[in-house]
């Protein structure tokens, strides 16, 4: 019985074949439409063509049209290894960074990533996070707008983490004025300080200044009431009526005069043959001048005497002291004429005799 079951199976098998196998190769296999074949080519060529643009020139615009046509590409674009490695690197600053400084070094290795994947929604968020700790709030929102292209779904959640930045953006610039004011305000009081210092320093000086002109001024009317002091005055008024009087010529009667050169007396007679001759220049000490002088009382006979010439303290006279015995007095020299000398030894014009005076009686 089982055998005659076996064999009427396999007589039914040729049969069979011949029925279902012309159905299986009648029945197409299932191809993706020609039409979207067609427009991802085109989409791949024209992003292709925009990342070559977006290389030499990464501007905001053109990465907006890269992340609006990526997310026409199925399947989408694939994520290159060197932005990959970019943005490992990234995560691993932003887990030991404690500053805003070890922040901004994953705030870089998230953007190169993102020059060479624009694509990269993850790339996005986590350049928010990162730009965000490291103060750049602007930046964050930016960067989070960026994000919203890709999940529009997220957009509640998104836009609250934006009100956040801008609060945080506000804080710290609140806390920038306020840190800015008060470095103004320890800046003016240090200056405040130094101004009052300065004055101080100035007073001081002003003082000082004050009290040695003061010490000065005491130490002058020391010395002026002193011996040396007047000495010295006297002198000085001397050396100031001689500067004065030089060039200055003095004359007693018609045939005496006495001239100021400089720092000298030059005594001139008019002798009897008519010529003036003077004698040698007689220094001054102050503002009088000695000399002697061989006066003969008559031929061969005479006597040496001491004259004292004594210019006036205002200058308008010389009066020369000496003469002939008894007959000695005052011989005066007026300034710009005149003068009298008919009270001394003798009464006419004295003559030259050997060199000497001959006083006539």
């Amino acid at each position: 019985m089982k055998t005659r079951t076996i064999l009427s199976g396999l007589m039914f098998l040729p049969l069979f074949c011949a029925i279902a196998i012309p159905v299986l190769a009648q029945t197409p296999k299932p191809a993706a439409p020609s039409h979207q074949t067609s427009a991802d080519l085109a989409a791949r060529k024209q992003l292709a063509a925009y990342m070559a643009d977006f290389k030499s020139n990464p501007d905001d615009t053109l990465r907006g049209k890269i992340i609006a046509l990526a997310q026409t590409i199925r399947p989408a674009p694939a994520i290159p290894e060197e932005a990959r490695e970019h943005y490992v690197m990234a995560a691993t600053f932003m887990e030991s960074a404690k500053d805003a400084t070890g922040f901004g070094r994953a705030v870089e290795q998230y953007k190169a990533a993102l020059l060479i994947a624009p694509w990269w929604d993850d790339a996005y968020e986590k350049l928010a996070t990162a730009q965000k700790a490291a103060d750049h709030y602007d930046d964050a929102v930016a960067s989070l707008n960026l994000y919203l292209l890709f999940k529009p779904a997220d957009a509640r959640d998104a836009q609250d983490e934006i009100y956040k930045l801008k609060a945080l953006k506000q804080a710290a610039a609140d806390d920038q004025a306020r840190k800015q004011q008060e470095e103004q305000q320890k800046q003016m009081e240090a200056q405040q300080r130094q101004a009052e210092e300065q004055r101080r320093q100035r007073e001081e000086q002003q003082r000082q200044a004050e009290e040695q002109q003061r010490q000065r001024e005491e130490q002058q009317r020391a010395y002026e009431a002193s011996p040396e002091g007047i000495a010295a005055r006297k002198r000085q008024d001397e050396q100031q009526l001689v500067a004065r009087l030089n060039g200055a010529r003095f004359t007693c009667g018609s045939y005496r005069a006495i001239e100021v050169q400089g720092s000298q007396l030059v005594l001139w007679t008019l002798f009897t043959d008519g010529g003036w001759k003077s004698g040698p220049p007689l220094t001054l000490d102050g503002l009088e001048a000695s000399w002697s002088n061989l006066c003969l009382t008559s031929p061969g006979q005479g006597h040496d005497y001491t004259f004292r010439a004594v210019i006036s303290s205002d200058g308008n006279s010389i009066d020369v002291h000496g003469g002939l015995g008894a007959c000695g007095s005052v011989l005066t020299y007026r300034l710009n004429g005149g003068g009298d000398c008919n009270q001394w030894c003798e009464v006419g014009r004295p003559v030259t005799t050997n060199g000497g005076f001959y006083c006539a009686p």
